[in-house]
């Protein structure tokens, strides 16, 4: 597996990912209709911005996107990491999550935030993330999903 930055010739296979993992991973914690449309404001072109002004990181393996992850450096905060179901439990999301939080410190970054949904809140508590309260995400479309804000703050001792 090789974590690298995304090109705008990925996003095809990066809303395929994501898809996947929504339905899969995502709809244990969430209803049908949540699912449903949060998988229908799903289009390549929605990654278009996050390439080309936040830091988006892949995992990929024999050309294939089995995860991937957002930072905004400006907010200090850890948009998405997806990992596709087949690849769950197997590292991948720590290996995006290290690389994050490594390009974040190299880039003067003390503290992420992040907004978990619910069902990879034992990830991130496990990763040094703290609850700081309850909340909503909306959606584009006008669903809400309800996550958990978090955050870290940064080691320096930490690498990748």
């Amino acid at each position: 597996m090789v974590i690298r930055p995304a090109e705008i010739s990925d996003t095809e296979k990066i809303a395929a990912t994501h898809k996947a993992s929504i339905e899969a991973i995502c709809s244990s914690s969430y209803d049908s209709q949540s699912i449903a449309g949060w998988v229908g404001i799903l289009s390549p072109a929605i990654y278009d911005d996050a390439i080309e002004h936040k830091v988006i990181v892949l995992a990929e393996e024999n050309e294939e996107i089995l995860g991937f992850g957002i930072l905004d450096l400006a907010q200090g905060e850890i948009a998405a990491i997806y990992i596709h179901p087949k690849v769950k439990g197997k590292g991948y999301g720590r290996k995006l999550l290290l690389k994050l939080e490594y390009i974040a410190k190299n880039n003067k970054v003390n503290q992420l935030a992040l907004c978990s949904t619910i069902n990879a809140l034992g990830f991130y508590k496990h990763h040094g993330y703290i609850s700081t309260n309850k909340t909503f995400h909306q959606l584009p479309n006008g669903i809400k999903l309800k996550c958990i804000k978090m955050s870290k703050k940064l080691q320096n001792n930490e690498s990748v």
